[in-house]
């Protein structure tokens, strides 16, 4: 272990009883929250940490909204967005790690946010069980891979993990026609590498509902983009200035639908 990585680690084990604290956020598009990080970055109590993400969301969000937050990990975006769609509107959580789950009800319920429902779930194109991978708190995924290319990338890669376990694994079209619940309008995707299986699984929804979307990609850039133009959807890099199609494996697509 090299000297810098020795470092960090000490600083996470000494920061341990503040990331169980509900920290006041105080710059930023948080800023006001109170937030429990875990193990995520505490660097959000004073910086902002994806700017141009952040104010794209909330720019497209109106009072009443719903909105579906993938990947929710300790709820930054889900707190973002409550507090924004206010009590008229709905954020559903999906987070398949249960302490980052258990972390947004609690940072939910610091903020008295009482529109915030989380499921414990991972989403993707089938429904039953699956692997999870813990890689970390930013980077758990799912042991599955959606094409080829996904594959090949995942395969190049670190495949140390830390454990893994058995996960409830959902596709959003079946969800919502067994709970009833309220069709999106926003749909923000978070999930290391399985978010064009989350696309398949949401076929209906997208076609039907049309809502926004808002995708970090991990290098699953042309397979995400294919699946956008199936469903009539035109595409934008947040944070990158160039064609979507030529854009870096970690950018931000924002798409809306264009009929």
């Amino acid at each position: 272990m090299n000297r810098g990585k020795i470092v960090r680690t000490g600083m996470h084990v000494l920061t341990q009883p503040v990331r169980r604290t509900a920290l006041p956020v105080i710059k930023g598009a948080g800023r006001g929250l109170r937030v429990r990080f875990g193990e995520s970055t505490l660097s959000r109590t004073i910086r902002t940490g994806e700017g141009a993400v952040e104010d794209s969301l909330l720019s497209l969000l109106r009072p009443g909204d719903v909105v579906y937050d993938i990947g929710a990990n300790i709820g930054w975006y889900s707190l973002l967005a409550a507090r924004t769609v206010g009590p008229s509107g709905t954020v559903l959580a999906f987070e398949p790690d249960l302490a980052n789950a258990d972390l947004v009800k609690r940072n939910a319920a610091s903020n008295r946010f009482a529109n915030v429902t989380v499921v414990p779930a991972a989403v993707s194109d089938q429904d039953g069980w699956a692997t999870f991978l813990d890689k970390g708190s930013l980077m758990g995924r799912l042991d599955k891979d959606d094409d080829d290319a996904q594959a090949k990338r995942r395969a190049s890669r670190d495949q140390r993990v830390n454990g893994s376990s058995p996960v409830p694994v959902i596709s959003l079209d079946t969800w919502i026609r067994a709970t009833g619940q309220p069709a999106p309008t926003m749909i923000k995707v978070d999930i290391e590498g399985a978010e064009i299986g989350a696309l398949r699984g949401m076929a209906d929804t997208l076609r039907t509902a049309r809502p926004t979307l808002i995708i970090e990609l991990h290098g699953t850039r042309d397979a995400v983009l294919d699946l956008l133009d199936s469903f009539d959807y035109g595409h934008e890099a947040i944070d990158w200035d160039g064609p979507t199609r030529e854009a870096p494996w970690w950018v931000h697509v924002l798409a809306r639908p264009t009929t």
